[in-house]
């Protein structure tokens, strides 16, 4: 009985699929068809991501499925970034991208507002200033960094920021991904 040489590929629920090593996941939309991504914690860029600073724990997606959150132990320069091709995405399709992450109870540094920051390919940018502080603990919240529309054949990337930069301690935050999804479409 031969075994499945890659585990790039996997097939999950709800035709689901899991892509790079469970790093980021690809599902269609239920309503309208359209390429819907999750890219998890380990696919994004997380500045003094090592352990001194964040703490790699697995999460339980589904109920087969095991995938790794990042959580803050403390950085006073926070800079998480993420990017998806504009290829895989659906043509002619208003997408919006969100950040998921949960604050832990004893989540503390927060009182300075970090900044959201969505960059295309054609050099157009949305940044927002947004405060985690009066955000609730212990659940998981949509952080929405921006909305873009797609073209037919659009190519580039699409980047995605969260970022605090200047000397202030934080700890507490916890990184489950990004999810890029056509506009007003439920999270998977």
């Amino acid at each position: 009985m031969a075994m499945r040489a890659s585990t790039d590929l996997k097939e999950a629920h709800s035709g689901e699929i899991f892509l790079e090593h469970k790093r980021k996941k690809k599902w269609a939309d239920e309503k309208t068809g359209h390429s819907c991504f999750m890219l998890y914690a380990r696919s994004l860029y997380i500045t003094w991501g090592n352990k001194e600073h964040w703490i790699w724990n697995c999460f339980k997606e589904t109920s087969e499925e095991n995938i790794e959150v990042a959580k803050l132990s403390h950085v006073c320069w926070l800079d998480v970034r993420g990017k998806l091709n504009m290829s895989e995405l659906s043509p002619k399709v208003v997408y919006e991208i969100v950040y998921l992450v949960k604050l832990t109870n004893g989540a503390s540094g927060w009182e300075l507002p970090i900044v959201l920051k969505l960059s295309l390919p054609d050099g157009r940018t949305q940044e927002r200033q947004l405060s985690l502080s009066e955000k609730p603990r212990k659940q998981w919240i949509e952080l929405n960094v921006g909305n873009f529309q797609t073209e037919n054949g659009g190519s580039g990337e699409v980047c995605f920021d969260i970022y605090q930069h200047g000397g202030h301690w934080k700890n507490g935050l916890i990184i489950k991904g990004a999810v890029v999804r056509p506009k007003q479409t439920t999270t998977r």
